[in-house]
């Protein structure tokens, strides 16, 4: 017979569902068990009791090397599924209280994103679920009593700082990204309110990559944003991105049509700065030059269409 018990503040019911899917599967390994539970102020102890089947008899030493095992899995599997969000939530409070709630989060949202895509050398959740799954089996190997939270907290140092690492990564992503926000909101104001110079714009991206305005007859848009984006080398520290949209709001289009097709964050910049405004070269029986989506025209076709919001 083997005896352990495993408590939680947060997840016991989990753990204790999980072990209740499992029985049939350790009773097929020749194991025997029974659960007992029992509150201590806002901690819930699961008892767990392994014997051997009669059925299948197996060697205490076996049995317990199976029974531990299996509850270091389950238990492995609880931190991931139930636990690692709340920690990372609480890492992010504890380390910026300055963020509201609805901020932090949304920061722990994306942390966990990251820790699942096994981003900034981070292990694949495969990986890591193996390292949480062998360091409890190897505690379990010394102790028939396991608090979940606290093992997490001091015996698990590793594994804590790959959340928090991850939460200083999402927390920098998503600033990063509110600025952006901010920032094409402020755009927009701008562009809304300035006066139209130009009926229409069109552009283009030339098979070296650059992008150049073009008006209405093809003709080059002149302009210092303008001949920048057309340049063969901009500054390695200027993002083309917004340089073409800082070349757009100066030349003040009434329409600006795309003639090429721009990754998602481009697109969805321009869209919104340029609300109502954009549309997108569908190629079918284009003139422009450069245009790169130019293919013949089917009969009752529309050359262009007005570019969605997402």
């Amino acid at each position: 017979m083997d005896s352990v018990q495993i408590g939680s503040y947060l997840a016991a019911d989990s753990l204790r569902r999980r072990l209740f899917c499992e029985l049939d599967h350790m009773r097929a390994q020749g194991l025997e068990i029974s659960i007992r539970y029992r509150v201590v102020g806002e901690l819930t102890v699961i008892e767990c009791t392994a014997r051997s089947s009669r059925n299948a008899p197996t060697s205490e030493q076996e049995l317990r090397r199976l029974f531990r095992r299996k509850l270091a899995s389950l238990t492995a599997s609880m931190i991931f599924d139930e636990l690692e969000a709340a920690l990372v939530l609480d890492a992010v409070r504890t380390r910026h209280p300055e963020l509201g709630d609805e901020e932090a989060a949304a920061v722990s949202t994306y942390a966990v994103a990251l820790l699942n895509e096994g981003v900034g050398g981070v292990l694949e959740p495969s990986a890591r679920l193996k390292e949480v799954a062998a360091d409890v089996e190897a505690y379990l190997g010394d102790s028939n009593v396991l608090v979940v939270e606290g093992f997490i907290r001091f015996r698990m140092k590793e594994y804590m700082e790959e959340l928090k690492q991850s939460a200083e990564e999402a927390l920098i992503r998503f600033m990063a990204e509110r600025e952006h926000r901010e920032f094409v909101r402020l755009l927009k104001y701008f562009v809304d309110i300035q006066e139209q110079r130009q009926e229409i714009v069109h552009v283009v991206q030339t098979r070296e990559g650059r992008f150049e305005l073009r008006g209405p007859e093809g003709q080059r848009v002149p302009g210092d944003y303008a001949d920048t984006l057309a340049s063969d080398s901009p500054s390695e520290n200027v993002d083309v991105a917004d340089l073409l949209i800082s070349a757009l709001i100066t030349v003040a289009p009434r329409r600006v049509v795309l003639h090429f097709e721009p990754d998602c964050a481009t697109a969805e910049t321009i869209d919104t700065v340029f609300e109502g405004r954009v549309e997108r070269c569908r190629g079918v029986g284009c003139t422009v030059k450069e245009c790169s989506m130019q293919r013949p025209r089917v009969t009752g076709e529309d050359p262009m269409t007005p570019a969605k919001r997402q």
